[in-house]
């Protein structure tokens, strides 16, 4: 106990600790990964069932027995933005993790006027002199080792950025646990960009992301009436970047965002999934065919186009 008490101290040192970082330089690392858990409210760090284990917590990797692929696809505001990710998890005595994303905007038209010192009008209409693309790829590897009574998540970072004629390179890690309550109950603790995760620019500008901690407990139970299993999940996020209004709860430097998740598995081949993100109803479906799952997620959002997600995975 004294030693859990000790690792939750010194992650909530690091996480108020203000650094010189860029407000919002590390929300490429922060999409989520798996259509499974958008659908459940952007919940993970507890979740065991996750092929995006990677990204979420490596230190789960632990209680996973079987080796997991997926491949993911998304178009959202209307086909303007894409997000793809390529997850697996593999091994026999110790299993191993990688989660590869993509998300971009494409073809993006940049205009001029033949006469710049003109103002716009018929004869001098701007037109398309080349297209652009902005896109962000970042790899995340999971590694978990077991260190006394604890199973410790260790996932390394990389990342690619890609926007107009601007290239930017990144690095960084994450460190990360859990906690097993009760039989039905089960907690985890994510420590993110743990030292500062790192990202230059050709430029030559230098951003610093500012480590936040991520925290989540789930309770399984048999959903009354239908008597089916279920799990709920509460996932919090706190940040030292000063949000305020941008946050669901803002302390001065502090901000917390918080996550809902909700499964319930109404045959051993269909699942149902609902969850709250930040601002966003989300929902979803798994269908499992022998070793093949279909996962489908659906977000709400009443101020931009929903988002559609769909996934397909192999368990072996």
């Amino acid at each position: 106990m004294r030693t859990i008490k000790i690792v939750i101290m010194i992650m909530i040192i690091f996480v108020a600790i203000e650094l010189s970082a860029t407000k919002y330089a590390g929300e490429i690392f922060q999409i989520g990964a798996g259509v499974r858990n958008f659908a459940l409210g952007n919940c993970g760090v507890t979740d065991v069932n996750s092929t995006g284990i990677a990204y979420w917590n490596s230190a789960l990797l632990s209680l996973v027995e079987e080796n997991r692929f997926e491949l993911m696809h998304a178009e959202e505001y209307s086909g303007l933005l894409t997000y793809d990710t390529a997850s697996a998890i593999w091994g026999k005595t110790n299993k191993f993790s990688i989660v590869l994303t993509r998300i971009g905007i494409d073809d993006i038209p940049l205009t001029k006027v033949p006469n710049d010192t003109l103002e716009v009008d018929f004869d001098n209409r701007p037109y398309k002199y080349k297209s652009v693309n902005n896109s962000d790829i970042v790899i995340y590897f999971g590694l978990s080792r077991k260190f006394g009574k604890y199973n410790i998540g260790f996932t390394p970072k990389l990342a690619y950025r890609n926007l107009a004629d601007e290239n930017g390179v990144g690095f960084g890690a994450d460190i990360s646990t859990f906690f097993i309550l009760s039989e039905k109950t089960m907690a985890a603790v994510k420590l993110r960009d743990f030292f500062s995760t790192q990202i230059l620019w050709g430029n030559g500008t230098h951003e610093i992301v500012n480590p936040s901690l991520d925290s989540e407990i789930n309770h399984s139970f048999i959903l009354p009436v239908f008597r089916c299993n279920s799990t709920a999940y509460l996932r919090t996020e706190i940040f030292a970047e000063g949000r305020d209004v941008s946050s669901s709860i803002a302390l001065g430097p502090l901000s917390l965002d918080y996550h809902l998740g909700y499964e319930v598995n109404l045959h051993p081949a269909v699942d149902i999934y609902m969850g709250y993100d930040l601002t966003n109803i989300t929902s979803g479906l798994k269908l499992n065919i022998k070793n093949w799952d279909i996962n489908y997620s659906f977000e709400y959002d009443n101020e931009l186009e929903n988002s559609h997600r769909v996934s397909v995975g192999l368990n072996l």
